[in-house]
């Protein structure tokens, strides 16, 4: 029920540009819960000027501006966050950046088949980092990378082709067979510009594979190792102090 509805307010949002208010009495649902449904798709100042000369529409437009100036307020913020840790990125490591793919194969890649690497991500900027990381420190050339696209059928196919294509510079005969699926009601709506699909990348073979693989337990082995060996540090150094302070018993 919940994502049905999700699905029409939308519908609504996009199609109709309707107001917070006008969604909820059309779908019984709080405005509460529009606001973390609706957060990515918000009116234009020209709408929210529209509803505003609307007698109707007056209270509905004040909500939206309301929420229209918090957007700006809180981008930015995370404007000003962003820009500070862009500049300390700026002087990171090439151990920072091993460590950094290390991890995200750990949270993200395929860990049980063991001939190959495989990892799948919606985020076009998440797949092109593991691209650029593999040609680096497992020396796996570009050219000898596949992906395999997971797309639905309201999405323009051809198009998403060529923007995964762009996106990781590859050329067309390092695309596998398109995983085209149906969008059942209450499914997640892909009708958003900036969604691109699911893309799966694959790369190397047994030996690339086992190298990555021993290298995430290499890593959590040495860093587990040193976690414990702190604790411990700790633990003696407490006892050593509170055996130092005279008993209060007689």
């Amino acid at each position: 029920m919940k994502s049905a509805q999700r699905n029409k307010a939308l519908d609504l949002r996009m199609k109709y540009q309707l107001g917070y208010g006008t969604i909820a009495k059309q779908l019984s649902v709080s405005k509460s819960t529009l606001s973390r449904w609706l957060k990515d798709l918000p009116l234009s100042d020209e709408r929210i000027l529209e509803l505003r000369r609307e007698i109707w529409g007056r209270g509905e437009a004040s909500r939206e501006l309301f929420r229209a100036t918090m957007r700006k307020k809180r981008a930015l913020r995370e404007k000003k966050i962003y820009h500070q840790q862009r500049r300390k990125f700026k002087t990171i490591s090439s151990q920072a950046l091993f460590t950094a793919g290390l991890m995200l194969y750990l949270g993200e890649g395929d860990k049980k088949d063991r001939s190959r690497i495989g990892l799948a991500n919606t985020d076009p900027w998440v797949v092109t980092f593991f691209v650029r990381w593999l040609t680096e420190f497992l020396n796996i050339p570009r050219n000898k990378m596949k992906v395999e696209l997971h797309l639905y059928e309201s999405m323009d196919i051809k198009a998403e082709r060529r923007f995964w294509l762009k996106q990781l510079s590859f050329r067309p005969s390092q695309l596998y067979k398109d995983q085209v699926r149906q969008l059942r009601p209450g499914s997640f709506s892909y009708s958003e510009s900036y969604r691109h699909g699911t893309c799966k990348l694959y790369a190397g073979g047994v030996k690339e594979k086992t190298q990555l693989m021993l290298s995430i337990q290499a890593f959590l082995d040495t860093y587990n190792k040193r976690a414990l060996s702190s604790v411990v540090e700790h633990s003696s150094d407490k006892g050593k102090v509170e055996g130092s302070i005279p008993s209060a018993r007689t």
